[in-house]
């Protein structure tokens, strides 16, 4: 589950790693994106912003159903 320390980073507090080195090149709009991943801020960002669409869309369909039907 843990990996060794990377980076000078204490055993199990790492963040995400990236994949295998990679020849060096222009960065890509696909790179762009993937450091949303690889960075904690932004991924912590990403996360909250996900999960309040997801409650948002959540409280407005509760909210469209009758819970008490009237005869």
């Amino acid at each position: 589950m843990f990996f060794p320390s990377e980076g000078g980073l204490p055993a199990g507090a790492g963040g995400r790693r990236p994949g295998a080195n990679r020849p060096t090149g222009p960065a890509t709009k696909w790179d762009y994106i993937k450091t949303f991943y690889y960075d904690p801020v932004k991924w912590d960002f990403v996360k909250s912003v996900g999960f309040f669409a997801i409650t948002v869309y959540m409280i407005r369909d509760f909210a469209s159903n009758d819970l008490l039907p009237m005869d």
